[in-house]
Order: C-alpha cells, then sequence, then structure tokens
C-alpha cells in the first residue's frame, strides 16, 4: 500500500511539474483587471492620469474582455505569453481616452495629452501602462471579412504583441524583422521596397477618410483590400515598423489566408520567432 501511495504520489508531483513547465495557455492566464493608477509630481506624472480618466472595471466588462483574452490561445503565441507573464505588463486598466507623451524640458519630464485617436485600447510604450477604452464599449462590433472573427479579437492581440514588443526590448520587431517585411530608409523615411509607398500613403488617407463620415466597416474592409494586395493584413500595417509587427502576427494567428498573400520572407520570420 505504502509503494502504491508513493507512486501515485509521485505521479501527482509530475503532473503538477509538467502543467508548471507548460505555461499559459491562454491571454486569460496571465492578465490582470487593474481597477486604479497613481500617478505623481515625477513619473508618470498626473497629467497621465488626467489625460487617460482611469475607472473601474464593471462584471459585464470584465467578462467581455476575459473571453476576447480566452480566446487568444493558439499553440504558437506560448513564447510570448510567457515572455509578457515573466516580464510583469500585465495589468490591463480601465480608462476612458488615450494619450500622447511629449518631453516638458522647462521641468525635465515626461508629460502627456489627451489624443483625440478614439483607439479602442492602447499600450503606452512610456508607461508601460494597457488600456482599454470607452470606445472598445462602444465601437461596432462586426467579423473580419477573412479571418471570421470579431475585429475586436484581432485588435486585443495586436495590442498584446506591442506589450511583448516592449517586454523583449523590440528584439524581434527590428532588423531580422524589418528585413523580412522590406522595411528599409530611404534617406527621408522608412519605407517598405517595392511598394509606390506614396500611393500606398495616399489610400490610408482614403481609409481614414471613410472613418471620419463614420463609415467604419467600409473603412476597415478598405484597408484590408488594400493592405492584402500589398502583402500586408492592412495599409495600416505600412505607417511604421512596430505597428507593421503587431499587425503582421496578429493576422497570422487569427487569419487563415495570411500565408496565401504575406511575402514569404515574413512568413518565414513569424514561423520562426512563433516556434520559440
Amino acid at each position: 500500500m505504502i509503494k502504491v501511495f508513493r507512486a501515485f504520489f509521485l505521479l501527482l508531483v509530475s503532473l503538477s511539474a509538467g502543467a508548471a513547465s507548460a505555461g499559459p495557455v491562454s491571454a486569460l492566464d496571465i492578465m490582470t483587471f487593474a481597477d486604479s493608477f497613481e500617478c505623481q509630481d515625477k513619473f508618470p506624472h498626473h497629467s497621465f492620469c488626467e489625460a487617460v480618466q482611469f475607472k473601474p472595471w464593471t462584471g459585464e466588462e470584465k467578462a467581455i474582455v476575459g473571453s476576447y483574452l480566452s480566446k487568444i490561445n493558439d499553440p504558437r503565441l506560448a513564447g510570448v505569453l510567457k515572455a509578457i507573464q515573466q516580464t510583469g505588463i500585465t495589468k490591463i486598466h480601465r480608462v476612458t481616452y488615450s494619450a500622447r507623451w511629449y518631453s516638458n524640458p522647462q521641468f525635465r519630464r515626461v508629460e502627456f495629452v489627451r489624443s483625440a485617436e478614439k483607439a479602442f485600447l492602447w499600450v503606452n510604450p512610456v508607461t508601460n501602462v494597457i488600456g482599454v477604452t470607452d470606445s472598445f464599449f462602444a465601437g461596432t462590433p462586426f467579423m473580419d471579412p477573412y479571418a471570421k472573427v470579431d475585429r475586436k479579437q484581432i485588435n486585443i492581440l495586436h495590442e498584446l504583441m506591442h506589450d511583448f514588443d516592449i517586454a523583449t526590448d523590440h528584439k524581434y520587431s527590428t532588423d531580422d524583422f524589418e528585413k523580412a517585411a522590406g522595411w528599409d530608409w530611404n534617406g527621408k523615411e522608412a519605407v517598405v521596397t517595392g511598394l509606390d509607398y506614396e500611393k500606398a500613403k495616399a489610400q490610408f488617407q482614403g481609409v481614414l477618410a471613410l472613418v471620419k463620415e463614420k463609415k467604419v466597416a467600409e473603412a476597415y474592409a478598405l484597408d484590408r483590400e488594400l493592405g492584402r494586395a500589398n502583402g500586408f493584413p492592412t495599409l495600416y500595417a505600412l505607417t511604421g515598423q512596430f505597428e507593421c509587427f503587431a499587425e503582421a502576427v496578429a493576422y497570422y494567428i487569427f487569419d487563415p489566408t495570411a500565408p496565401q498573400y504575406y511575402r514569404k520572407d515574413l512568413k518565414t520570420y513569424l514561423d520562426i520567432i512563433l516556434s520559440q
């Protein structure tokens, strides 16, 4: 009997160790909902709290965001989730607005101002705060035409990739990624080689014009269509390397058609980092 009990005990220990080493199963396993945030005279300055307006979560809001987080459970994201967990940038805050930062040389500090942009959610790279705005809950939900999931689902993974990017000090979003995606410096700005970049920027202005007209679904569909035609998930991905990285991974996970239009080198690179 003692031998049987000992064998059973060792089995439980082994299973527990295996579960621990397996890491998080979904983003819901590592992210927590924070109801408050404190600013100060130095950093983060009071202007940050004034700009974004933190508020407590409601039970319904937690359930909605938690449902999205639970579906970020692709095994390829195991390394991403583990890196975020180990770095500790895991608190999600409920905010009213988003904010921009700037350096105030007079007082030698970083200050913040409210952004006119109605972002659904954001990761502030200066404070490492993750915020979900009023716009996230007020925004009209609709399905991505290719990924067949709610576009908010992709939005959340996009921001978690910014979180991962910050957690790894941009180790995966520069150099090798830029080469794989085709980013280069033309002497004036970062561009994607092989594209008519001025045309792409003009097309993106057309997308933004639709947003201003409150034709959000039409704007999203156009952003996707024109982005795919250029070998990327969206035109928005062409606005900068860091946005490109977040978009590329998010759609690679949720859009089964992504391998059909991604550049070969980009697809190869994503397969490498998502296997770590």
